[in-house]
């Protein structure tokens, strides 16, 4: 297992109906893992204070301060992808320290879920999004939908479940 791997928070289908397809991705484990190195660097900085380092424990503790900030305010965000036969939407709700941000439209618009491979420039820095496909010619919108890293074997189940969903639109209730 690799550390992007550990640090990849699972992607969960929390509901499946005929009318209702939601599925999210907790970043429970990041949030986890970064609070306790944020605790054990806060520790360490009290100690080189209490050591009589108050200047190394000051630059610590303010270092600490702004990545951990950072880092939280930037990576640690919780995604919701909701459809909904019955009101005929999809709803795709991104909630992070600094607010929430929702996005609605016409599930007739979506034609499918895609995943897309992005290679980045070092080794083993490459990553699959999942991306959203709405509306087809000039129309047509591809809405990325936002998580850190996810694991490529379950953006692959997943792509899978919501197309399989999405094609069953006409057998079940109308939209």
């Amino acid at each position: 297992m690799t550390l992007a791997e550990f640090l990849a928070d699972p992607l969960r289908v929390t509901q499946i109906s005929d009318s209702v397809l939601e599925i999210e991705n907790r970043p429970v484990r990041r949030a986890v893992i970064a609070a306790a190195v944020i605790l054990v660097a806060i520790a360490a900085g009290l100690a080189a204070i209490g050591d009589g380092a108050t200047g190394t424990g000051i630059i610590v503790l303010a270092v600490v301060g702004l990545i951990g900030w950072l880092y939280m305010h930037e990576l640690v965000q919780l995604t919701q992808l909701s459809l909904d036969r019955h009101a005929g939407l999809v709803r795709l709700r991104v909630t992070t320290l600094r607010g929430r941000r929702e996005e609605t439209f016409a599930l007739s618009d979506l034609h499918k879920l895609e995943s897309v491979a992005h290679y980045g420039t070092a080794a083993g820095n490459d990553e699959t999004r999942l991306m959203l496909i709405c509306g087809s010619g000039p129309e047509r919108r591809e809405i990325i939908v936002p998580m850190f890293r996810p694991d490529p074997e379950e953006v692959a189940h997943l792509t899978g479940v919501v197309n399989g969903w999405l094609s069953r639109q006409g057998k079940g209730n109308p939209s």
